[in-house]
């Protein structure tokens, strides 16, 4: 059951099996929308594979990603909270098979098992981390450092270098013009990083474009190791 998300996976087997029977298995496809801000949790979901981004929607209707999701997370952290509403807007950017289960299952679930509920305790505190490092770096980075850095992870979360993305979903993700996305991808082009025509991008030289991501791509590389290790 839970053998492709790591958070489960961290689990004792006693505590897995009995989970397995409360999940059930879904398939996100790429573009959909889980939540909109201000909506009702009902489920939380443990992807398996695939990525999903939680977005702050700024007043005038633009959105920039604070977090990313995959197999080492779950999405749910309102329902751990005892909040019925969810801040952000989530999207799965990639097709994203998942592990679903009830809002209130959920909760019955952490009231019983000490180990779970410390696990997602732990998961909560690495996403505040993640969601803090997103806000500093969308104010100090520049866009080449943030693409680079948002193709990194998205290449690592999709196990593949050829990635299916628009310069308008980039855009719409990073809360900037379009422009700006065109700017940074030619420069990353020109410098042999990447290759990018009609939505497709090419991951050509994954050193380099790692050179070329801000520090907080370094930052997640260096601690990811122990995050894991300590799950």
């Amino acid at each position: 059951m839970a053998h492709d998300n790591r958070l489960l996976a961290s689990l004792p087997p006693d505590e897995r099996l009995r989970l397995a029977s409360r999940f059930e298995t879904v398939t996100l496809p790429k573009g959909k929308l889980l939540y909109e801000a201000g909506d009702a949790v009902q489920h939380a979901y443990f992807p398996t594979d695939g990525l999903l981004s939680l977005l702050v929607i700024t007043p005038n209707g633009e959105a920039l990603e604070v977090a990313m999701v995959g197999s080492e997370g779950f999405i749910g952290l309102p329902i751990l909270l005892h909040s019925d509403t969810t801040s952000f807007r989530i999207v799965a950017q990639l097709s994203t098979p998942a592990l679903r289960i009830r809002a209130e299952e959920l909760r019955a679930e952490v009231g019983r098992s000490t180990l779970f509920h410390h696990a997602l305790l732990r998961y909560a505190h690495d996403m505040l981390s993640e969601t803090s490092r997103a806000f500093v770096c969308h104010r100090f980075h520049s866009t080449a450092q943030r693409l680079s850095r948002w193709l990194l992870v998205v290449g690592e979360r999709a196990g593949s270098d050829t990635l299916e993305l628009t310069h308008e979903s980039m855009a719409h993700i990073l809360g900037v013009p379009r422009s700006l996305v065109t700017t940074a991808a030619v420069e990353l082009q020109d410098a042999g990083h990447i290759w990018y025509r009609h939505g497709h991008i090419i991951i050509k030289n994954r050193k380099q474009l790692k050179i070329a991501a801000c520090d907080c791509y370094r930052t997640r590389d260096r601690d990811e190791p122990r995050a894991r290790s300590a799950s």
